[in-house]
C-alpha cells in the first residue's frame, strides 16, 4: 500500500519496441499494454476522464480550494497497480516506452534506481504547463504503478499550493484508496 500512495503523491505534486505507446499532444498515453505484458489484471485500475475529474476537483472545492484547482485542469487520469507478480517480464516494455516518449518530446524528469527499485517520470511540458505525466514505478520483482495524467496543470498554481504547506489540506488519500481496495 505504501508503493501506491507514493506513486499517487508523486503524480498529484510534480509539476504527470513490441509495445507502442499511444500519445497525442494532449498528454495522454496508452499505458494498456503494459498490463498487457504482465498477462494479469491490476490489483487497482483506475480510468477517469474529465467528468470525474472535475467531480474530484469539487468534492475539494472548499475544503482545499488550490488543489481544487490543479484537479480542475486535469482531464484524465489513468493508474494501474500490480501487486504479487513477475513484473520484471515488462522491464523490456517498460524501457521501449521510456524511449518512445523521449523521441515524442517527454522529458525525462525523474529516474531512480534503487537497489530493486525503478521509477521513471516523464513530462510533456508546453512553455506555460505541464500537459503529461507519466509514472513507471517497478518495485522489486513482484510490485509496478503504472499512471499517466493528462490534460493542463499549471506549474506556477502547483507550486504555490506546495509551498503554503496547504497541498495535502482535505485530500485523505488512505480514505480514498480503502474506497477502491477489496
Amino acid at each position: 500500500m505504501k508503493t501506491i500512495f507514493t506513486a499517487l503523491l508523486l503524480c498529484l505534486f510534480l509539476p504527470f519496441s513490441a509495445v507502442m505507446a499511444q500519445t497525442d499532444d494532449s498528454g495522454r498515453v496508452d499505458l494498456a499494454p503494459l498490463a498487457g505484458s504482465l498477462g494479469v489484471t491490476p490489483k487497482v485500475n483506475i480510468n477517469f476522464g474529465p467528468a470525474m475529474m472535475a467531480g474530484f476537483a469539487e468534492t475539494l472545492r472548499q475544503a482545499n480550494p488550490e488543489m481544487a484547482g490543479v484537479l480542475g485542469g486535469v482531464t484524465g487520469l489513468r493508474v494501474m497497480v500490480f501487486e504479487g507478480v513477475d513484473t520484471r517480464g515488462a522491464e523490456p516494455q517498460v524501457l521501449g516506452i521510456i524511449d518512445q516518449l523521449a523521441a515524442r518530446g517527454w522529458t525525462p524528469a525523474v529516474t531512480v534506481e534503487d537497489d530493486d527499485t525503478r521509477i521513471n517520470l516523464l513530462l510533456l511540458e508546453s512553455d506555460t504547463a505541464v500537459n503529461g505525466l507519466v509514472l513507471l514505478l517497478r518495485d522489486g520483482a513482484d510490485t509496478a504503478v503504472f499512471a499517466n495524467i493528462h490534460g493542463t496543470l499549471d506549474p506556477i498554481m502547483i507550486g504555490r499550493m506546495i509551498g503554503s504547506g496547504q497541498a495535502m489540506q482535505g485530500l485523505d488519500l488512505e480514505a480514498l484508496m480503502g474506497q477502491f481496495q477489496n
